[in-house]
């Protein structure tokens, strides 16, 4: 072997070295699976391994194997860590630029004559640079970008990165091509300080999308507390409504005792049997809080002249955090209330709601009559009241939650009938409770 092919071979590691090296430090504060090192040292090999690979079959720096080599890190991150794709196609993308990034560095190092034309003095060069830029790195990006382990990132931010990361390599691939490592012109500052700005506008992208995140937990929480001025009138509704039964009930045991005929004691029954209707309201589907949503919901219905019916399972709902079914349901049901009760025709006044569990996954589907056609938004109807809005942030928060469980969210309306459907994939592991906060 030349000492010429020899160099190569040890430059192709060394990159593939350096690639699952930055993988470490961006995979170190996220949240692993089992057997988190022996995945990683295999992953590690297999690289490093198909790298060599690579190389016999006149491998070159190309967008075509700079693609293989990001799907491999991909793949590399989502073998060893618990998120989700989309938060692993990112981690990747921050894994792949690093390193490239380091390699930049080093060939400025190189290209301004700081480093002798030895192959040794190159190599304790670019390993100090590695050193330097990784435990840069590894303090400053790769701990504030997760959050809770994993990485919040939604498809616009993700489709946007992967739109700077192409840009990134196709500059990256045109510079060696062009310019190699041998001096430092014009045309190649000019393209390390796009690179830079590439990496720059990542950066700045994240903190907008995590600003705007923030924004929005910030809106919906105070919804939530107007919310709850309203849930402390609806409760003191419920409470004068069960009071009056009871008084109801007390002066018709009264009368019962001095009634003598038959048909007037069996209306007084009868009146009675309609009095206590109301306990018939209390839904157990197995979770405490679905129970305590659909019950004081079902109650508002009563006193609405409603009809709901329940199926429900919430046997499994307990990896939910207890505000986020109450965020779920108590919108939904709300905004379903609120739309069947001004119907003209009483017939139509009804509710049904449906939870069940199927295999690893959650299926909700609440349905009400709607008389009107409805127009949409961004997969959510418009507000037809000049205030609070048909089905309007209500539905907004409910889609909020529901991804904050890589669930997913879909109104429907056919025949009349307005159907909200949400699908959350149920994760029984301690591990993916994090979920509920990311």
């Amino acid at each position: 072997m030349s000492g010429a092919v020899h160099a190569d071979l040890i430059s192709w590691l060394w990159g593939s070295v350096t690639l699952c090296l930055s993988a470490v430090i961006y995979m170190y504060p996220l949240k692993h699976k089992d057997k988190y090192w022996l995945r990683l040292t295999g992953c590690s090999a297999g690289v490093i391994l198909i790298s060599i690979l690579l190389w016999k079959l006149g491998g070159s720096v190309s967008i075509l194997y700079l693609g293989v080599y990001y799907l491999l890190t991909a793949f590399f991150v989502a073998f060893c860590t618990a998120g989700s794709w989309k938060a692993c196609a990112y981690c990747a993308l921050w894994i792949f630029i690093t390193q490239q990034m380091a390699y930049e560095i080093w060939e400025i190092l190189y290209g301004i004559s700081f480093v002798a034309g030895s192959i040794p003095s190159k190599f304790l060069c670019s390993v100090l640079v590695v050193v330097i830029l990784y435990a840069v790195a590894g303090l400053t990006l790769a701990k504030s970008l997760p959050e809770n382990g994993v990485y919040p990132i939604g498809p616009r931010q993700l489709a946007s990165a992967i739109f700077l990361l192409v840009v990134f390599e196709l500059l990256f691939v045109f510079q060696i091509m062009e310019y190699g490592n041998s001096g430092l012109d014009a045309g190649r500052w000019i393209i390390i300080l796009v690179q830079v700005y590439c990496v720059s506008f990542l950066e700045f992208q994240n903190i907008l999308f995590r600003k705007s995140a923030m924004k929005q937990e910030l809106d919906t929480l105070n919804h939530l507390w107007h919310q709850q001025k309203e849930q402390y009138a609806l409760s003191k509704e419920n409470i004068e409504l069960i009071n009056r039964k009871c008084h109801d009930l007390k002066h018709q045991l009264a009368a019962m005792r001095t009634i003598t005929s038959s048909e007037e004691r069996e209306s007084y029954i009868k009146e009675m049997e309609d009095s206590v209707q109301i306990y018939g309201s209390i839904v157990k589907t197995g979770n405490e809080v679905l129970d305590t949503v659909l019950t004081e919901k079902s109650l508002i219905c009563t006193a609405n002249n409603i009809r709901i019916n329940c199926i429900a399972d919430g046997r499994r709902m307990d990896v939910l955090d207890p505000v986020d079914v109450y965020t779920v349901f108590g919108n939904a049901l709300d905004n379903a209330i609120e739309s069947v009760k001004c119907l003209s025709n009483c017939e139509k006044r009804l509710i049904d709601v449906v939870v069940f569990m199927e295999k690893k996954f959650l299926f909700i589907n609440i349905m009400n009559p709607i008389e009107s056609k409805l127009k949409f938004e961004d997969g959510i109807p418009l507000s037809t009241k000049i205030k609070n809005g048909y089905h309007g942030f209500g539905l907004k928060s409910i889609r909020h939650t529901v991804e904050k469980y890589e669930g997913y969210m879909k109104v429907v309306t056919e025949n009349q009938i307005f159907s909200l459907r949400i699908l959350i994939p149920i994760q029984e592991s301690d591990s993916n409770r994090s979920m509920k906060t990311g």
